[in-house]
């Protein structure tokens, strides 16, 4: 009885994150990600509304509405509680949940909105400084305003400084979504200037302009199984298989962690462990291996391994 409970609630919330996140979801294809019937989603949805979170899907414009999200009245929190609130949001984000992150930094402005006077200016400042510019690096009007092209479904154009780069390149952007990964801001969307998803780091954005251009998502553009499919950061719908044998010593810290929802594990009878899965970036998993040293070695596929010997070969020459 207790896990059946615990598996509704579960599924609440699940509806709740994909309604929210994914608006532009076919109603059939959340049925089945969620792999229940018909009746059974109606019922979670009367259940939700009952809760103050009651939404419909809109079939003329293919795409969920959200018809009310309750507040509740924020009360008895001090002035330093807030802040600290405000504080806990730049851990909370980098701790990869595009979904939790992006609305926490939402409820923070809220709590700061709540402030009265030099209160609120303070709190402002904090946000701004150690959240955004410190924690993420990023230019605080350059978030809002891409926060604002997603929501309003609004072509931007970006001057983007790569790495290594002494000037930056320019792309248009149609951005689908903004997320948090590994202590940093990303955006995802269709990139004109390429002619296919791209995604960019928000603290690399130097300059937006508006284009005056309304866009549509792609029908089949799904963030979640998009992102189900990165190692770490980059996402895509394609995948490539990655073998990594670890170390019998490695083997206990490997087995412990889910590092990835499609990996399996293999064990040897020499005491090792061979770690498969299936990713959307390949060489994210073999920067991950070479942060095990020695006790990792890529076995597929065959132009990683390639890809990992000449680093190797880097790294020895570093030390003799």
């Amino acid at each position: 009885m207790a896990f059946s409970y615990q598996r509704r609630i579960q599924r609440l919330l699940q509806i709740l994150v994909e309604v929210k996140s994914q608006p532009g979801q076919p109603l059939k294809a959340l049925i089945d990600k969620l792999g229940i019937s018909k009746a059974l989603f109606y019922k979670d949805r009367k259940i939700l509304a009952g809760l103050g979170f009651s939404f419909h899907y809109d079939r003329g414009a293919g795409r969920f509405v959200v018809d009310r999200d309750a507040f509740l009245p924020v009360q008895d929190l001090s002035v330093s509680e807030r802040i600290l609130l405000v504080l806990a949001v730049r851990q909370l984000s980098s701790s990869g949940d595009f979904y939790i992150g992006h609305h926490a930094l939402k409820a923070a402005k809220k709590l700061i909105a709540g402030l009265d006077g030099d209160s609120a200016r303070f709190a402002s400042t904090v946000f701004d400084d150690l959240v955004l510019r410190e924690g993420f690096g990023c230019r605080p009007h350059i978030v809002d305003r891409l926060q604002e092209a997603v929501v309003r479904r609004r072509r931007i154009r970006i001057d983007y400084l790569k790495p290594g780069a002494s000037e930056p390149a320019c792309y248009e952007l149609d951005p689908y979504f903004f997320f948090y990964r590994g202590r940093a801001l990303y955006v995802e969307g269709y990139c004109p200037t390429r002619k296919a998803l791209r995604t960019f780091r928000v603290h690399r954005i130097r300059r937006i302009a508006a284009t005056g251009i309304l866009f549509r998502p792609q029908e089949d553009y799904d963030f979640g199984r998009r992102s189900r499919n990165a190692f770490s950061v980059f996402t895509s719908e394609e995948t490539q298989t990655v073998r990594v044998r670890f170390s019998p010593r490695a083997r206990p810290y490997i087995e412990e962690i889910l590092w990835h929802p499609s990996q399996q594990v293999q064990p040897q009878r020499d005491g090792s462990l061979i770690f498969c899965a299936e990713v959307a970036a390949p060489r994210e998993v073999l920067w991950w291996a070479m942060s095990w040293g020695g006790d990792a070695e890529i076995l597929e596929p065959e132009w990683l391994r390639r890809e990992a010997a000449r680093e190797c070969r880097k790294m020895a020459e570093l030390y003799r």
